[in-house]
């Protein structure tokens, strides 16, 4: 298992999508399972996976916890599926009247 990209509190003005937040080392993986985890600061954010160009989660909804708690594991699994070697991609959009945040991690476990 690898940890793609993780970050705490990625800020998103009201109506923009973000830029691609998986750069760098880890953008293109082998076949295997993707994992991401993720909570919204409040509700409104939706996110989009892709690889190869291809959606496989398009403008879902980021699960609102509450405004208290940390990112788990556990509680916070948004998303798995398998995927093929090639790129990925995570965007996400706020299409709300106010600035929210997201902390979010995403794993790729390789299979043969």
């Amino acid at each position: 298992m690898v940890v793609v990209v993780s970050k705490l509190a990625l800020s998103l003005t009201a109506g923009i999508t973000s830029a691609d937040q998986i750069t760098g080392t880890y953008q293109f993986v082998p076949k295997g399972i993707v994992k991401v985890y993720a909570r919204g600061s409040a509700t409104g954010l939706t996110m989009t996976v892709l690889n190869n160009g291809m959606a496989l989660m398009n403008a879902q909804a980021v699960p609102y916890f509450g405004t208290t708690g940390v990112l788990s594991k556990l509680d916070h699994e948004v998303f798995q599926q398998a995927v093929n070697e090639g790129r990925l991609e995570l965007y996400f959009q706020n299409p709300t009247g106010g600035t929210l945040t997201v902390d979010f991690i995403v794993e790729h476990i390789a299979t043969k």
